[in-house]
């Protein structure tokens, strides 16, 4: 749920966000922003089948997006629809 960067995430393990971003490219095969946002929607696709009533902007917020537009499109991006859409698919 938190805005978290790669800095913070650097200082957290005592390396430098250069290191970071180097290290987890290299075992993970993406950047730590991809992996954020991948791990962002793959909740947010969680929490749009277990809570069919809430609002697509509340889950945007729930999983760290305080602009739901930006949500919506990064959503859209990853999975081709929209999380309305997603949720109408698949309930």
């Amino acid at each position: 749920m938190d805005d978290i960067s790669a800095r913070e995430l650097a200082d957290g393990v005592f390396v430098s966000q250069q290191y970071l971003s180097r290290v987890f490219t290299e075992f993970m095969n993406c950047s730590v922003y991809e992996y954020l946002t991948n791990y962002r929607i793959n909740k947010a696709k969680e929490l749009l089948l277990i809570n069919s009533r809430r609002k697509v902007q509340d889950i945007a917020s729930d999983v760290g997006y305080s602009d739901a537009s930006h949500f919506i499109v990064m959503f859209r991006k990853l999975t081709g629809m929209t999380p309305a859409q997603f949720r109408k698919l698949y309930i």
